[in-house]
Formats: structure tokens, C-alpha cells, sequence
């Protein structure tokens, strides 16, 4: 998206400073145009974008990628075992996601989770692989980043059986009603909302959630490449969008842009320590 563009949509002028806190930016549906991606982003007014790497194929890449880091745009990277993967969870898999988060650019531990409705994994084991990885968040000092579809009863327990990380954590993607998220709030977390609040269709109760969250708890993020928002959904969703995020949840919570650019920017860098400043 070009500033113009950003513009043309009430999106954020370039000069505010964004941040994607959830992108899954090793993708191969970037192979091809990563670079592009990023100056696309960076016009857009993003300074950094969290790129998760949510299963031990994707932690190298993801790692690789935060090495890298342009000097105009931030990568801090976030792992874990995403519930979809659980089944993966070894001895060595967890040395293997310790090493990773080791690296100076990591700042959460995540995607993690439960996710019952594709139930890629045996429900067990996704139970016993998010207790395992929220030890880990704890014990490492890191804000965990939660997955949960279909499952938040389980997700609940287990927060409250284990308890929730020191350094907190965020509800990524959040899909639920007014009811969960301020049983997420109450619970220490921040909630980021993508694409999935901008659909037209089935989202009234996501909307609602994104109206009550305090301005200091709320994050932006676009689970690039899933989730466009509209009207750009079906097509590959990519960093510049969290412009277009920023412009739908602002006109939906009565609030200027920049205040919850500014709001939502800041969060993000207290969040994820401040490691990509």
C-alpha cells in the first residue's frame, strides 16, 4: 500500500508508527517479494513486525529473518508450538524452541494455544504442550502469544490451572464475545485484533469486544499472509494492512487514528520489551 493509498482509506499517514504484532512473515507466499513487502510496510508507517515461527520448521527461518533485520523496519521474532503441532512435542523440540528464543531479537514465546476445530493434534496433547510452553514463558521471562479457536473453556483452565507468565502475554486474532475478552482482561492480557474485526459478516460479537478493550491493552496485527481485511479478503494479506486495521478500529471505537496509533505502538513496544527499539 502506497501512503496515498493509506490515505485514500483513512488508513495511517507514514509519519505514525505502526506495529504488526503478528506476522508470519517466513511464509513461502513471500519467497518471492519479501523485500517489496517490507517497503510496502515501511511506506505505510510500520517500524516493526513480529514474525512468528509457530512450528520447528518455520523457528530457523523465522530466526534468519530476525537477524537480518532492516535498519528501517524492525523483525523481532516470537516461536512456539503452535496446537496444530503439538503431536512435534519432543526433548528435543523443546531444547530446539529454548535455543531459538535465546537469540537477542526474541520477545514472546508463541503462537500457543488450543485449536479444537481442526483438532490437527490430539486434544491432550495440545492441553499438555500449552501448560509445558507457558512454564517455559515463565521461567524465560517472555509474554506468551495465545492461538485459541474453539477451545477458549480449556485455554481458561489451563491459564488459571498453570497461571498466566509475569510478563503477560497477548490474545492474538481474537474472535470472541464481550463476555471472553474481559475474562482475557482480567486476566493480565492485551487483545490484537486483524482482518477478522473488518469482515462484514458473523464478526458483531468481535467488533464488540474491540470497543471495550481499554486503548491500553489493544493491539494491532494482521496474521499476514491469512486474514485480509476487507476489501481486500481472499487476496494474501501482508504488513502494510495493519494501516488499514489502525483506520477500521478507530472509526469503530469513535477515536483519532493517531491517538490509537500512538496507543497501540506503545503497547506493543512495553509488551515485547522494548527489544526492537
Amino acid at each position: 500500500m502506497t501512503a496515498t493509498a493509506a490515505a485514500s482509506v483513512g488508513g495511517a499517514p507514514p509519519a505514525v508508527s505502526l506495529w504488526d504484532t503478528h506476522c508470519h512473515l517466513a511464509d513461502a507466499r513471500f519467497a518471492d517479494d519479501r523485500a517489496d513487502v517490507l517497503g510496502r510496510a515501511r511506506v505505510a508507517g510500520v517500524v516493526a513486525i513480529v514474525v512468528v515461527g509457530a512450528s520447528p520448521e518455520a523457528w530457523s527461518p523465522v530466526a534468519a529473518l530476525a537477524a537480518g533485520t532492516a535498519a528501517d523496519v524492525a523483525l523481532p521474532l516470537a516461536a512456539g508450538l503452535h496446537p496444530h503441532e503439538a503431536r512435534q512435542a519432543s526433548r528435543t523440540a523443546w531444547r530446539a524452541l529454548e535455543e531459538v528464543l535465546a537469540a537477542p531479537a526474541a520477545v514472546a514465546l508463541g503462537e500457543i494455544g488450543l485449536d479444537y476445530h481442526y483438532d490437527l493434534s490430539p486434544r491432550d496433547a495440545q492441553r499438555h504442550a500449552f501448560a509445558h510452553q507457558l512454564e517455559m514463558a515463565a521461567r524465560l521471562g517472555l509474554p506468551v502469544i495465545l492461538h485459541e479457536r474453539q477451545a477458549a473453556a480449556d485455554l481458561l483452565d489451563v491459564l488459571r490451572a498453570v497461571g498466566v507468565p509475569p510478563a503477560g502475554g497477548v490474545w492474538h486474532c481474537f474472535s470472541g464475545d464481550a463476555d471472553l475478552a474481559r475474562q482475557a482482561l482480567d486476566l493480565g492480557f492485551h487483545l490484537g485484533f486483524g482482518g477478522l474485526a473488518t469482515f462484514p459478516k458473523g464478526t458483531d460479537a468481535v467488533r464488540a469486544a474491540a470497543r471495550l478493550c481499554p486503548r491500553e491493552r489493544l493491539l494491532l496485527e494482521t496474521d499476514a499472509p491469512y486474514l485480509s481485511p476487507a476489501p481486500y479478503r481472499g487476496r494474501r494479506n501482508e504488513p502494510a494492512r495493519v494501516a488499514d486495521v489502525l483506520a477500521f478500529l478507530a472509526a469503530l471505537r469513535a477515536e483519532p487514528p493517531a491517538v490509537l496509533a500512538a496507543a497501540t505502538t506503545a503497547n506493543a513496544a512495553a509488551l515485547f520489551r522494548g527489544r526492537a527499539q
